[in-house]
């Protein structure tokens, strides 16, 4: 295995890793966020009643959830 294959594995870990304490964080009770925490602009409030917790915009989630993909493919 060569150093580059070693240093995508760390990455990828620590991406993860970074990843689940964001998910964590985002979704402890009482978490209710009126700003995205990725972009900074106000979360609709039917986004905010409908997603319980919700810490992003549609916008930002649907890029959170498209990066997840390439990284777990």
């Amino acid at each position: 295995m060569s150093k580059l294959d070693d240093a995508q594995k760390t990455e990828l870990h620590l991406l993860d890793a970074a990843l689940s304490l964001h998910h964590e964080q985002a979704n402890k009770p009482g978490a209710a966020f009126m700003h995205c925490q990725e972009c900074g602009i106000d979360i609709p409030k039917q986004r905010r009643d409908a997603v319980k917790n919700c810490s992003t915009c549609v916008e930002c989630q649907s890029l959170i959830e498209i990066q997840q993909q390439h990284y777990r493919a």
